[in-house]
């Protein structure tokens, strides 16, 4: 099966069953609710691969030098890591994974060096964001014990904006050092996408974490 197949069955499989839940619990399938949650479920996929980003740097840096000498700087491999067939064992390998970062880096080399912003913020966000994105996914649907929707909304407004500030820097980052410069409009189109997906979804989810903070409730989702 190829790897593409494979994260789309670990994000449906973190979202769907949510979506599923909210509506035998409450009655309802709120679009707000289902589209915070799915955003969520892409993230924790994205966590996941940030940790791998740290555990396999030094991997990372190797594939990637393999790659800039036979495909060279501001392109992509082929056949790109998404679209190849790939074992069970592999798609549960942090280390198959890693290598989206080796691909990423030739169109930011920041991701193999570890002095790096983007480095440290990414491999940051995989070890602080995980426990509080799953926290609103499952706190959207049913009440956490010992946790106040105000106390709720405070966490997923620090995370989110937290997520949504580093993005910013990370896309300054990107912009001020050039790495658009002789790169397909499409491949810059790529990276506008993802730094916009994670500036407007973690302004969204900020926008209903201070809902919940005002009126100490979750009512905007059930």
């Amino acid at each position: 099966m190829i790897a593409f197949a494979y994260t789309c069955l670990f994000v449906v499989g973190a979202w769907a069953p949510f979506v599923c839940m909210h509506w035998r619990v409450h009655g309802v399938v709120r679009p707000l609710h289902a589209v915070l949650t799915l955003f969520n479920a892409v993230n924790l996929m994205i966590c996941l691969w940030e940790n791998a980003l740290f555990l396999h740097r030094v991997h990372i840096r190797k594939v990637y030098e393999g790659f800039r000498k036979k495909f060279g700087e501001r392109t992509l491999p082929t056949p790109f890591l998404l679209f190849q067939d790939i074992t069970l064992s592999q798609a549960l390998s942090y280390k198959y994974w890693s290598v989206i970062w080796s691909t990423y880096s030739l169109l930011d080399p920041s991701y193999v060096s570890q002095t790096s912003f983007g480095f440290w913020i990414d491999t940051g966000n995989g070890v602080v964001t995980m426990l509080p994105t799953a926290m609103l996914t499952y706190g959207m649907t049913w009440d956490i014990p010992g946790l106040t929707p105000r106390a709720l909304g405070v966490i997923g407004l620090v995370f989110n904006y937290q997520m949504l500030y580093g993005t910013v820097l990370y896309f300054a980052n990107y912009c001020l050092n050039g790495y658009y410069k002789n790169t397909p409009a499409s491949l810059v189109g790529v990276v506008i996408c993802a730094n916009t997906i994670w500036i407007a979804f973690p302004g969204a989810w900020m926008w209903a974490c201070w809902s919940m903070v005002d009126t100490d409730s979750v009512a905007l989702f059930r």
